[in-house]
Formats: structure tokens, C-alpha cells, sequence
């Protein structure tokens, strides 16, 4: 299975005086601080960015702005110091080196990191932070309401700083989760009752994220669409099933009479979902509850991808043209009445199995 690497990055505006260090030289300044900064991406297929659908588990990267926080330690906690923009990190980039010198920018003490990655553009509004007060537990990223977010990316890490020059190489991984729903044979009738969307919910959502934890911190209480796939205007085909969206400007193959979407969410506990196709009238005509290892209640996790039917590639149908069959598009067909598997992909971090019933 082709492997795609993935970068999200942050800037916060206050000054910065530092240097770019992109060579591949390893020299540390006798007084200076290196950062050696990466991003972890094993997402297996692709997440696009900003609110746009995700098509595949394939990562598509819109790297293009991080920043590096600096939270000197004072008692048992570390207080915000100050912030370096990381200049110059351009798109699609996955490692960087930044230098800071002299070392005489920092004092002489225990520190903690927090580096944040972002898009270039993004619907996140980050915690305001006061210098010798907030702490490195108080950096949030928030959305004005759940549906608008895009990948962000933190890492930390712990460093003592001295007077000999200091090497710090950290890891960002994603704080946000993504859903994808790939689904084919979708009826265009329930009985008498013609069939008109077909939609992901779950009873809560979030809308601010700790960038340290990776914990939602502002849930919502309130049903929340994942996605709401428009079938009016589809073709019906004779065998009674919706023809599906064409997706080939957006460089999409997929398999014959099917629906695909996804979004980014942010983490949230103690959810539970529903798929479920509506009619005219906003009713339920029908719905499959979605189980985690056969229980309701689960928890939407960052760095997780969470996939309603299995598109490894956007591009084809076969996982990139690989020999293994494992890798082919395997949509959930909904004219099948039995329990289906679904599989909660963070290669971003682990495999689980789900079912909807």
C-alpha cells in the first residue's frame, strides 16, 4: 500500500529572531538551539484539506506554516515565554531544521516545547497566551462550530537548556480525527417512500481541542451531521439504486453506482452514530446504528481515521494498482441487509474493527 506523508503547521504573529537551518548539516551552534522538527504521517489514504470532502486514506499535504512555543518552567508548571515562527516551510515538506542563536534568547533552565502546525489558511482560532501565566496545558484550537475544521498538527517536548548549544527534535501528529463514508447501491426507494439524502450523525461533537492532550474540550451536546450526501438530483439506474456523483474533476475514481465523502472532526467522547437515509420530508426512512466491538458508545479519537467502507487510493479502485486485492475499494453496499464491518484507521495510529447494524 503506497505510503503518503502529510504536514500541518501553525504560525502565531509575535517576533521571532531566528535562522532557517535547512542544510543537512548536524553543527550545533556553541550557544545556539537546534530544532529538528517532522510531522508523524502514516495515514494510509487521503485526507484533503481545509473543509473540502476527504476522498481516500491517502494524505494530501497543505503544509505550509508552523510555530514554536516556549514554556519555561517556574514551580511545578511551565509558563508561556514566547513563540518562534519557523520562516520559509514550504508545502508538501515533511522534516526541517530551525536554529536559534545564540542560546542567550532562552535563560539557562528547564523548558518545555510545543510546536504547532497548521494550512496556510484555517478556521481555527488558537488560546490568546500571557507570558509568565499561561500554561502549556492551555493551548486550544477552536472552530466557531463543529464542521469547519481543517488538519492541525502539536508535538512537545522537554529540554533543559544550558550553555552548551542543544538539539530538540520533535514530532507533530494530527489533533483532529477524519470520517470517511464510501457507500454503493444505495436505494432510491424505501417502500413506497423515495429516498433523498444519506447522512452521518452523531449525538455530539466538539469545536476546541487541546493541542497539548489532544483531548476535545468544548462539546457541543448536540447532534451533529458528519456528512449529508444529496441524492435528489442523482440518476437511477434501472436496477433501482442511485447512480452516484461524478468526482473525476477532483481526479476521483471510484466503483459504478457509488457515494463517497468524509471530514475532518475534531475528538470527542462518549458519541454514539447513526447512518441513516432520510426522505422528502426530512423523515428516517431507514438506519444502521455503528458499533465498536459491539458497543454504542465510543470515542472519537485525534489522530484516528475512521472509515465507513475502505478507499485506499483516490485515484483507482485498486489501492494504486498494487497486487493486493486488500487494497481494493471495498464499499459498504446498502441493498445488503447484514452487518457490516468498518474500520477505524489511524495508520495515522492503529487499526480497530466497527460494525453498523
Amino acid at each position: 500500500m503506497r505510503k503518503f506523508y502529510l504536514i500541518a503547521l501553525a504560525s502565531i504573529s509575535m517576533f521571532a529572531c531566528s535562522k532557517n537551518d535547512s542544510q543537512e548539516s548536524t553543527d550545533i551552534p556553541s550557544e545556539g538551539i537546534v530544532f529538528e522538527l517532522a510531522t508523524v504521517n502514516k495515514l494510509e489514504n487521503g485526507i484533503t484539506s481545509r473543509t473540502r470532502p476527504l476522498y481516500s486514506q491517502e494524505a494530501i499535504q497543505e503544509v505550509e506554516r508552523v510555530s514554536i512555543l516556549a514554556f519555561k518552567k517556574s514551580g511545578n508548571d511551565y509558563l508561556y515565554d514566547t513563540t518562534y515562527v519557523v520562516p520559509n516551510w514550504s508545502k508538501g515538506s515533511t522534516f526541517m531544521r530551525f536554529t536559534i542563536e545564540p542560546l542567550n534568547r532562552l535563560q539557562k533552565t528547564d523548558y518545555q516545547f510545543l510546536v504547532v502546525g497548521r494550512e496556510l489558511t484555517d478556521n481555527y482560532t488558537l488560546a490568546t497566551l500571557t507570558r509568565g501565566t499561561s500554561k502549556i496545558t492551555d493551548v486550544t484550537a477552536t472552530v466557531p462550530t463543529p464542521g469547519q475544521e481543517s488538519e492541525i498538527f502539536a508535538g512537545d517536548k522537554s529540554v533543559t537548556v544550558s550553555s552548551e548549544g542543544v538539539r530538540v527534535s520533535i514530532e507533530m501528529t494530527r489533533k483532529i480525527a477524519g470520517i470517511l463514508g464510501y457507500f454503493k447501491n444505495v436505494p432510491a426507494m424505501i417502500g413506497s417512500d423515495n429516498v433523498k439524502s444519506l447522512r452521518l450523525v452523531m449525538t455530539n461533537a466538539d469545536k476546541q481541542v487541546n493541542l497539548y492532550s489532544g483531548i476535545g474540550s468544548t462539546p457541543t451536546a448536540t447532534d451533529y451531521e458528519v456528512f449529508n450526501i444529496d441524492l435528489s438530483g442523482q440518476t437511477v439506474t434501472p436496477e433501482g439504486v442511485f447512480a452516484g456523483s461524478d468526482l473525476s474533476g477532483q481526479g476521483v475514481v471510484k466503483v459504478a453506482n457509488s457515494q463517497l465523502t468524509g471530514k475532518f472532526v475534531l475528538p470527542v467522547s462518549n458519541i454514539t452514530m447513526q447512518l441513516r437515509l432520510y426522505g422528502a420530508t426530512n423523515n428516517i426512512l431507514k438506519s444502521w446504528n455503528v458499533l465498536n466491538s459491539g458497543n454504542v458508545t465510543m470515542d472519537i479519537l485525534a489522530n484516528h481515521f475512521y472509515a465507513l467502507g475502505q478507499k485506499v487510493t483516490k485515484g483507482d479502485t485498486t489501492g494504486g494498482g498494487t497486487p493486493d486485492t486488500g487494497d481494493d475499494d471495498a464499499p459498504i453496499d446498502l441493498l445488503k441487509d447484514q452487518v457490516i464491518a468498518i474500520t477505524i484507521n489511524p495508520n495515522w495510529a492503529q487499526f480497530h474493527n466497527l460494525v453498523i447494524q
